[in-house]
């Protein structure tokens, strides 16, 4: 498109063919910081004491299927909500926070909850190359009290907000300072991070093995490449990774053929995996015993 902008986050990044980051500001823009394989040099996690944090519910399941929790990104527009919803999946909707681009995710917010259904936000934080000014994302070295108000701001337009992932923040989320001071603004809001992985060098790893905590991690980008038949091989190797491990996160996008593959590949995802909501994939992690989220390479 002639008035697309393109930006290379990582020089090791696959090429996208259209994948717009925010729809109906005017312009369309494109993004790779949410597309990095990184699979393939993953170390293997270390043990780790577990512990349970009382404040959340056992997960009340009888399946005895793998666990997935499938979230999609970038959701700004009711026409967005109304398409997921006629999908046969529990697909959980990341919104963006309020902005003058995006003015109505809290009142997308409230109607989900109203209908029960689990939402997050997709919280900008700072890439290495890619700019997006109109979503004002945090930069590395925002001072604390700034940062602590601007979740505050956050949680004031989502009162019952609880967990959140990053949009972009390849170099935000390798700050570990930064992170740090995020993640305890966090626990003072009573928000929980969930790591989209947008760099291999993220600091939340390190935090959550320092701190003894759980931190939640995507294993899989699905749509990364967005058409029919890539996306459905994306959400088969969801599938294995989570077979394989018990339990898997998986990131997609708003795209025509992201709902397209979701919806023919719907028989066998429900099949297949038991599809949760964050604090359900939370509790069943802490209640079998599991603090460290592995994020190890598949292996068939």
């Amino acid at each position: 498109m002639a008035d697309s902008l393109v930006h290379f986050d990582n020089a090791n990044a696959t090429k996208i063919s259209d994948h717009p980051f925010v729809y109906g500001l005017g312009r369309v823009f494109f993004h790779y910081d949410n597309f990095i394989v990184l699979d393939k040099d993953e170390p293997k996690s270390e043990d780790v004491k577990p512990q349970t944090l009382k404040s959340l519910k056992p997960l009340k399941s009888s399946s005895q299927k793998p666990k997935v929790l499938l979230i999609m990104d970038d959701i700004s527009t009711l026409e967005q909500i109304q398409k997921l919803e006629k999908l046969k999946l529990n697909v959980i909707p990341s919104l963006f926070p309020k902005t003058k681009h995006t003015a109505i995710t809290p009142e997308l917010a409230q109607d989900l909850e109203k209908k029960e259904r689990a939402f997050m936000l997709h919280l900008p934080l700072e890439a290495l190359q890619f700019a997006q000014s109109q979503l004002a994302p945090i930069k590395v070295g925002t001072q604390k009290s700034l940062l602590r108000q601007r979740l505050a701001d956050i949680k004031a337009d989502f009162p019952s907000l609880v967990y959140i992932n990053n949009h972009t923040g390849s170099k935000f989320t390798q700050s570990y300072d930064d992170m740090r001071n995020l993640l305890e603004i966090f626990d003072e809001l009573g928000l929980k991070f969930i790591d989209s992985v947008t760099i291999a060098q993220s600091a939340s790893e390190r935090i959550a093995k320092e701190q003894n905590r759980l931190i939640m991690a995507r294993d899989v980008f699905l749509d990364n490449q967005t058409s029919v038949g890539y996306i459905k091989a994306q959400l088969k190797e969801l599938i294995a990774k989570a077979k394989n491990k018990g339990y898997a996160i998986g990131i997609c996008h708003p795209h025509n053929n992201t709902f397209k593959a979701l919806h023919q590949m719907s028989s066998q995802l429900n099949a297949s995996v038991e599809l949760l909501s964050p604090q359900e994939l939370e509790s069943y992690l802490l209640g079998s015993e599991t603090l460290h989220y592995v994020r190890a390479p598949f292996k068939p």
